[in-house]
């Protein structure tokens, strides 16, 4: 499951909903590939609404994708490890992501890999930056590859 975070009226936050489309269009117009077996969760900007539809598909393995302020160039991706989630401003949903994380994995068993992408501006606006966007677009070739 590709799981992604974002609202998309706040600039970069919206990464997360521009990789789920773009790796929509590259899995089924560019490659052929089937998404049979790779779920596709858009979550926008309430991640714990998913839960239910969550435990009902069990995914084995999860991919979280947010942006992430770690203090890095605009775009720079991190591979963010589970016990270190706490310490990073993650997006601009209401519930920690390490709440969403730990209930998946003690009641699915899931595993999970979260990645940050460092956005460059999350203002009310609906524009992603270059530098995101180039982000976006390398991960989704890396998972369109994966799969």
């Amino acid at each position: 499951m590709v799981f992604t975070i974002g609202n998309s009226m706040r600039g970069d936050d919206g990464l997360g909903p521009l990789l789920s489309e773009q790796l929509y269009e590259k899995l089924i117009k560019v490659t052929d590939k089937s998404t049979d077996g790779v779920y596709l969760l858009n979550t926008e900007s309430a991640p714990e609404n998913h839960t239910l539809e969550i435990r009902n598909l069990n995914p084995s393995h999860m991919i979280i994708i947010d942006a992430v302020e770690f203090e890095a160039e605009p775009g720079e991706m991190l591979l963010i490890d589970k016990e270190q989630i706490d310490t990073f401003n993650i997006s601009t949903h209401s519930m920690p992501i390490s709440f969403l994380i730990n209930y998946i994995g003690e009641t699915i068993g899931s595993k999970i890999i979260t990645i940050g992408i460092q956005p460059k501006q999350m203002e009310l606006i609906n524009v992603i930056s270059d530098e995101v966007k180039e982000s976006v677009e390398e991960l989704t070739d890396m998972i369109v590859e994966l799969v």
